[in-house]
């Protein structure tokens, strides 16, 4: 597969590389995770995703900006989350008077929120950075990393991070994909080189007890079509543990996801998975239909190279990100366009990647469903709307 993120302008065409894309599960630890590393370089220098363009995603981190104040943080606390993107958590903090510092390695990301007013540190979340931090505003009451706790190759090193950032009676929260709804939902489109680790709740614990941490509360939630919010503290912390997390071990057990023949199975069933929807699609350019594709995501490169859905199958991508346009999707090179591109053309059929933010955009392109338009959800089986 390519690197999923990595989408190329057209003088780039032939530097859109494939690599091998192994799963692994770990019978020690419990964890699932690529194999493959590639060097961080390769997905942040030139970084396509930009967290605040969909109205779900804006609307779930003024939430939990809203919450995590309201749970713990006092008058004064320092924030500091990792992976801080565009400033979609740090802008809403700092809207309600919570002294938050983001640390972001691509740069003309980083350069977004600060032109949002956030204050950011243009680099990769390490031990020296955590020194600098420590050294201007001392220690943090509340770190957090969201949907990016599961793209870092040397964890150990982000563990060390948090422990030596993080005041005794601090509060670590992160919000992940979660290992049983990608299983359960056949969410194989989640699977490339920079979700390195595939996390459930029992290899998260046994990571953290590692590093003398805890995991005291844990919290489903819809985001990504299935994410888990973990909520950490140093051993014997201030905060008593929930039983949910007793719970949802507990279900995880009963799943199975302790056990390497689940995975296998998973794997073998992708195949047939993605066999459906290649005939799928098939049938209709058959019937001479038109489809494009609707949101150019890791999710829609991972489809379009694993079913070999090129332009000549999938004419083009829309995207709401301004980050794209204009560019190609690795591998299979579809076109991106502006989700404007509607107003004019008319395809039959929208194959939707993006259906992690359904309702938002069957909301968004009613004009599209009123005039014919149908989207097509690929996972876990093909279905039109």
């Amino acid at each position: 597969m390519p690197i999923a993120g990595a989408f190329i302008k057209r003088e780039e065409f032939g530097l859109d590389h494939s690599y091998p894309l192994t799963v692994v599960f770990c019978r020690n630890c419990k964890e699932v995770q690529i194999l493959e590393v590639i060097d961080a370089e390769a997905y942040y220098k030139d970084y396509r995703f930009l967290a605040s363009t969909t109205k779900t995603h804006t609307e779930h981190f003024k939430e939990y900006a809203r919450e995590m104040k309201e749970r713990f943080l006092k008058k004064d606390a320092l924030v500091v989350e990792f992976g801080s993107n565009d400033g979609i958590l740090l802008k809403p903090f700092q809207e309600l008077g919570v002294k938050a510092i983001g640390v972001e390695p691509a740069t003309n990301v980083a350069n977004i929120a600060i032109s949002k007013g956030c204050e950011v540190i243009n680099d990769f979340f390490n031990q020296k950075i955590a020194g600098r931090i420590e050294d201007e505003h001392g220690k943090a009451d509340f770190i957090c990393g969201n949907n990016v706790f599961a793209h870092m190759d040397d964890i150990q090193e982000v563990m060390k991070t948090i422990v030596q950032l993080l005041k005794n009676d601090g509060v670590f929260v992160f919000e992940v994909h979660y290992l049983l709804d990608l299983i359960e939902q056949y969410q194989y489109d989640m699977i490339y080189h920079d979700h390195m680790m595939y996390h459930s709740l029992a290899a998260l614990s046994y990571l953290m007890k590692l590093y003398n941490m805890e995991i005291f509360d844990v919290k489903r939630i819809p985001i990504h079509c299935g994410s888990i919010r973990v909520y950490a503290q140093m051993v014997g912390g201030p905060y008593a543990i929930d039983s949910g997390v007793s719970g949802l071990k507990t279900l995880e057990k009963e799943r199975e996801l302790d056990k390497e023949k689940t995975f296998l199975d998973f794997g073998k069933e992708v195949y047939r998975k993605r066999d459906k929807i290649r005939s799928f699609i098939q049938n209709l350019k058959k019937e001479g239909k038109r489809i494009i594709g609707y949101g150019a995501s890791g999710r829609a490169t991972i489809h379009l190279n694993f079913c070999d859905f090129g332009p000549g199958i999938i004419e083009y991508i829309i995207d709401a990100s301004p980050e794209r346009y204009g560019r190609f999707v690795p591998g299979t090179r579809n076109p991106i366009y502006s989700p404007e591109i509607l107003q004019e053309d008319k395809p039959d059929y929208a194959l939707l990647f993006a259906y992690n933010y359904l309702s938002e955009i069957i909301n968004k392109e009613k004009t599209f469903l009123e005039r014919g338009g149908k989207f097509i959800v690929p996972v876990p089986e093909p279905k039109i709307i």
